[in-house]
C-alpha cells in the first residue's frame, strides 16, 4: 500500500514549492491541472483529494501515460497528496517529461484541508 505522510522526505527537484494558500489561487483556472499520485483508496482512507485532481501514478507519468490534457506542456502542473512528499517526487518527474511550469503543495492535501479548502471523499 503506498501512503504519504510527512515522514518522507522531500526530492529536490526544479518544481516549485508552494503553500496551500498559493495552489488555491490556481484552483479552476483554465491551464492548470491539479495531480494526485496516491491510489484511490488511500485518498479515501485519508485526506479525501482536491476536486478536479486527477489521479496519476508516479509510475504512469514516468512512463508518459497522462491523460490528453497533458499533451499541452505549457499547462500548470499541480501536484498534492497527502502531505508532500510524493507530490514533490511527482511534480520532479513532470519537470523531466517537459512541464516547465510545475508546482507541487508543502503539506499536500491536509494542508489544503487545514487551510479550510473543500476536498472529495
Amino acid at each position: 500500500m503506498t501512503s504519504c505522510s510527512n515522514n518522507g522526505s522531500v526530492t529536490r527537484s526544479s518544481a516549485t514549492p508552494i503553500s496551500a494558500k498559493k495552489a488555491h489561487s490556481y484552483f479552476g483556472r483554465a491551464g492548470v491541472e491539479f495531480v494526485d499520485p496516491r491510489p484511490a483508496e488511500i485518498i479515501a482512507e485519508t485526506t479525501g483529494k482536491i476536486p478536479g485532481a486527477r489521479s496519476i501514478s508516479i509510475s504512469d507519468a514516468e512512463a508518459g501515460n497522462l491523460p490528453p490534457a497533458f499533451g499541452d506542456r505549457t499547462i500548470h502542473v499541480v501536484a498534492t497528496c497527502q502531505a508532500g512528499p510524493m507530490a514533490s517526487k511527482l511534480a520532479e518527474v513532470f519537470t523531466r517529461q517537459g512541464f516547465p511550469n510545475v508546482s507541487w503543495i508543502e503539506g499536500g492535501t491536509q494542508a489544503w484541508i487545514d487551510e479550510g479548502y473543500e476536498v472529495i471523499r
